[in-house]
């Protein structure tokens, strides 16, 4: 799989666009519609990121890795509120709506 989700962003994506600047959600979003995996949340980065299930994380700049300790941060993003629900409504106010 990690191939296929490559390739599709290697032909669709361009690098000049800014998906780091509130934009990563969007970009986790579409590779979630497109492959099986669900989105995550970096609270220390502040960053989403697709986590396929071949177990590997992906952003507009490919395949990213982490170590365990790292990725111990992670959060899926559809459990985030249980972990801190004021901050999930600011990044969802402030970031994705």
């Amino acid at each position: 799989m990690e191939e296929k989700i490559l390739e599709f962003i290697r032909r669709r994506f361009s690098k000049d666009c800014d998906w780091m600047n509130g934009n990563c959600y969007f970009f986790a979003q579409i590779l979630a519609s497109r492959f099986m995996g669900e989105i995550v949340y970096d609270p220390i980065e502040g960053h989403f990121l697709f986590y396929a299930y071949d177990e590997n994380f992906y952003d507009w700049s490919g395949r990213r890795d982490y170590t365990d300790e790292y990725k111990a941060n992670f959060v899926l993003w559809e459990n985030y509120s249980l972990r801190d629900s004021f901050h999930r409504s600011r990044i969802w106010r402030d970031c994705v709506k």
